[in-house]
């Protein structure tokens, strides 16, 4: 396996401020791509742990920063289409890939969802959704994926899973009593669901790179 090297993907934003995407090429030819939450970077421990396990699969991980982030500010909902753009100009400024790997949170999941549909029907591209939004919900039918919910999630109710519940091509996990950022009660249980979590990250890598 080449040397992991990591460099940033610098790019200006309609915010007013340049964008740092995390980037680590090891020579692969399959790279993942992390679509945060709102105020859920990719630092925070799902998306943290979920990168980590995509390098140790030997891919190549792109760690993306939406503007309105880099610029402190809040999001509104009718820059959500300037997110997605500029989430493609990212995209754009990295080699190409025989495989991508898309994993969303929350509204990460819409923009990776819309991003998907739209992509170049040449690469093979697999999708993990995490606490989706219910407007993720037309772009998990079309993409098909792996859904890992929260039981206790005001964001993404029981009836939101009844559009894509038995679909062949979606394999659907629901976290009892979790939240929207799959945490529960104390520091020890939400510690024992990121280890599940992470136990289906890791099937969702294994059915991906058929290992």
């Amino acid at each position: 396996m080449a040397d992991k090297v990591m460099k940033y993907i610098t790019l200006p934003s309609h915010w007013g401020r340049e964008v740092r995407h995390k980037y680590y090429s090891q020579e692969s030819d399959t790279l993942v791509v992390v679509f945060p939450g709102r105020n859920y970077p990719a630092e925070l421990p799902l998306l943290h742990y979920a990168g980590k396990s995509a390098l140790e699969y030997g891919c190549d991980l792109l760690l993306l920063e939406y503007g309105y982030q880099s610029a402190r500010v809040d999001l509104k909902r009718e820059e959500m289409g300037i997110i997605e753009e500029e989430c493609g100009q990212a995209l754009s400024a990295v080699p190409g890939y025989k495989r991508l790997l898309f994993i969303g949170k929350s509204i990460g999941s819409v923009i990776a969802g819309r991003l998907a549909t739209d992509y170049d029907p040449s690469v093979q591209l697999d999708c993990l959704y995490l606490t989706p939004l219910p407007e993720t919900i037309p772009y998990i039918k079309r993409t098909g994926g792996t859904v890992i919910y929260g039981g206790g999630d005001p964001l993404f109710s029981e009836e939101d899973t009844a559009g894509i519940r038995g679909l062949t091509d979606v394999s659907l996990y629901r976290i009892d009593e979790a939240n929207h950022s799959l945490e529960v009660g104390s520091v020890n249980e939400s510690l024992a669901v990121l280890i599940v979590v992470n136990n289906l990250v890791h099937e969702f890598f294994r059915g991906a790179l058929g290992s």
